[in-house]
Order: C-alpha cells, then structure tokens, then sequence
C-alpha cells in the first residue's frame, strides 16, 4: 500500500509569482489495483505522478511506501531508446539481468520474438510494451503511466487495457495512471480519484465494480452510464468549463 498524504506544489512561473499547483492531495493506492486519476488538462497530475515516483520534490506532504519498494514513472511520449534492442531496452538499469526473467517478461508483454529487434519507428503500442517491459525487470510496487495512449489507435488502446489488467492481477504490481479520459478510467481501473480545482485538490472517488475481464461491451451497460454520470456530475460542481474525454 502507498499512501499519498497532503501533498503540496507550489511553483514560481516566469515573472517570479508563485503557483500553488496541488494542495492537500491524498488517497491510497491499494495493493494490485488499478487507481486511475482523472484530472483536466493542466491540473498538475503529471507533477503528481513525479513526486510520488520520487522524480519531483513537493512542497509539503509525504508519500508513504514500503521501504524497499520501488515507484516507476512512465511518461506520456515513448520512453524506449531507438539505438537498443528490444532486450538491451528492457535491461537497461539492471545491475545483473536474469535472462530468464527477461525472456518471461517478454513473453508476458507480447514481445516474444522481437528480443533483437529495434523499437526506431515501431508503433506506440509495442514502444509502450518496451517500457512497461523495463519497469516490470526492477520488480516495481507501483507503476505511474502518465496518459501514454492517447495517440493509440483504438485496437492497440484495448490490447494494452487488456495488458495492463494482466500486470495488476498477475504480477501482484500496483498501477496508478493519469488521465483525462473518464471512459478509460472507467475501463481500466478498480477505483478512480478526480482531481480537480486551482489549486487542484481530490474532489472526488468512485470504486469501480465491473467484470475483472473486460471487453467493449462492458461500455454499454447501465453500470458503465452511472459512473461516467457520477464522474460528469462532481466536475460539474468544481471545473465545469474545463475539458475531459468520453471516447476509448
């Protein structure tokens, strides 16, 4: 368990003024589950995601873990290098790779085959299978992915949904992920946090009860139309002019 406890940002912008970004964040991110943080565009959830992954230094507040568990940061654009393998990306880091470990993983991602490839002008879908790759070989308790599939088209978004469930319930590891998309939220997690306000702060929280498998058509049911209502309807209350997204 991580516990995200009062976490404040202030930042000075370019004429010295000071910002305060994020005031009193706090929730918990439970052991195997998929919390996703629904935030406008500009509310400071990237900011968010690098303090907790240890990245960005707050302004006040604490983020609470195990002593020898690790928080990996995964950023929006692709995070592999084009002049490594595919394996040599995965390794990266590593004091001493365990090549069974690295082939298992390889396999667990959808990668098998491609160990002596190069990910240089390969889709975002198998550059993101390369990075969660190389998370997973350093044996994270939590990993943060901040909105990496927005340019993803719509087949390869649910292929890696599909992977990133796998991650949580197989592989014991925690996901928080940063989103301005109340749908994929939705689809993807256990239970969402809406972070909202200026300064932003945790406005609300759902926990999510649908099917551990899901498909499209979990999108379509009445279940589905009440949380993205009940999501809808608190941003209403604190930050109706600003922008979220409905479409997977």
């Amino acid at each position: 368990m991580i516990e995200i406890k009062d976490i404040s940002k202030i930042y000075s912008d370019q004429f010295g003024n000071k910002i305060k970004l994020l005031e009193n964040v706090s929730f918990i991110i439970e052991d195997r589950k998929i919390i996703s943080l629904i935030a406008p565009v500009g509310s400071g959830k990237s900011s968010l995601l690098k303090i907790i992954s240890g990245l960005e230094k707050e302004s006040s507040g604490t983020v609470k873990k195990n002593e020898s568990g690790k928080i990996i940061y995964l950023p929006s654009g692709p995070s592999s290098f084009p002049w490594l393998t595919v394996k040599e990306n995965i390794v990266f880091g590593l004091d001493e790779p365990n090549n069974e470990q690295i082939n298992r993983l390889l396999s667990f991602v959808g990668l098998e085959g491609y160990a002596g490839h190069y990910p240089d002008n390969k889709s975002l879908g198998f550059r993101f299978r390369i990075s969660l790759a190389r998370s997973l070989a350093h044996l994270p308790e939590c990993i943060c992915i901040d909105e990496p599939f927005i340019r993803m088209d719509q087949s390869v978004k649910m292929e890696i949904y599909q992977l990133i469930r796998k991650v949580s319930y197989e592989l014991n590891t925690s996901v928080l992920i940063a989103t301005t998309n109340i749908t994929e939220a939705i689809f993807l997690s256990d239970k969402i946090f809406l972070l909202g306000g200026e300064p932003a702060k945790i406005i609300g929280s759902l926990n999510i009860d649908l099917p551990q498998y899901r498909d499209l058509s979990v999108v379509t049911t009445q279940e589905f139309s009440f949380y993205i209502n009940e999501v809808e309807n608190i941003f209403k209350q604190i930050d109706s002019k600003k922008i979220l997204f409905k479409s997977i």
